[in-house]
């Protein structure tokens, strides 16, 4: 049994993250802006007793410090922290609006950051840290280049540069730390148009992480474990 903290937990890949691992015996954290309003959650709370739902706005400083003191309190050890939170708002290349851009940075590459800043002192020894970024965030892929999700691709291309950042730096602490690409998933996000089920995507998902290593620290990895182009 492990412990496991999942970002944006109250719907799509998050919430099945949650569930399944909640139904694999783990201890679960799910979190999200509005705990009282993820029904989903709160149903899967009652079914079961290895998940508690905490409040986190990961675009807000207080938020972030807020859990993290109390997680401290009751002296939590972490072992999978998922950053998995994330927006995109479709717009066409040339019609970007500043404020939605500016939403879009602070959610998915700020955001992770300063969770993996912040939860770093209750992350376990031998503690994993996965960050959901997207193949539209990868060069070598090149998907969707001057499509709609542009300002979504760029963000997600931050996400995996704070990765190979942040990576050597948590690898001197025995902490594993790399970004993740669920494939096109079947969600309010990826549409119904998408390749993957989000049970399949998750399922996929939960069987790479276990099998990662100090040594694939920095890397950006498939959901099915085959390592990616930056």
């Amino acid at each position: 049994m492990g412990t496991i903290l999942v970002t944006g937990a109250n719907r799509g890949i998050g919430l099945e993250l949650a569930c399944q691992y909640v139904e694999a015996g783990d201890y679960v954290i799910a979190t999200c802006r509005e705990p009282e309003a993820a029904n989903a959650l709160l149903h899967l709370k009652q079914s079961h007793q290895g998940v508690d739902i905490a409040a986190l706005d990961v675009t807000d400083p207080v938020s972030i410090a807020s859990l993290v003191s109390l997680l401290k309190e009751r002296r939590v050890s972490i072992d999978l922290l998922i950053n998995n939170a994330g927006v995109l708002y479709p717009e066409p290349v040339g019609e970007w609006g500043c404020e939605t851009f500016t939403r879009t940075l602070r959610t998915n590459v700020v955001g992770p950051a300063m969770v993996m800043q912040s939860f770093a002192s209750l992350l376990a020894k031998g503690a994993k840290v996965v960050n959901i970024s997207s193949g539209l965030g990868s060069f070598g892929m090149g998907i969707d280049f001057g499509g709609p999700t542009g300002t979504y691709a760029a963000s997600k291309a931050g996400l995996n540069m704070v990765v190979a950042q942040m990576a050597p730096r948590f690898r001197e602490k025995g902490i594993t730390v790399v970004a993740f690409n669920p494939g096109w998933v079947k969600t309010d996000m990826g549409g119904q148009e998408a390749a993957l089920d989000v049970e399949e995507s998750v399922s996929s998902l939960r069987a790479s992480f276990e099998k990662l290593t100090l040594e694939d620290s920095g890397r950006f990895i498939d959901y099915n474990g085959e390592p990616l182009p930056w």
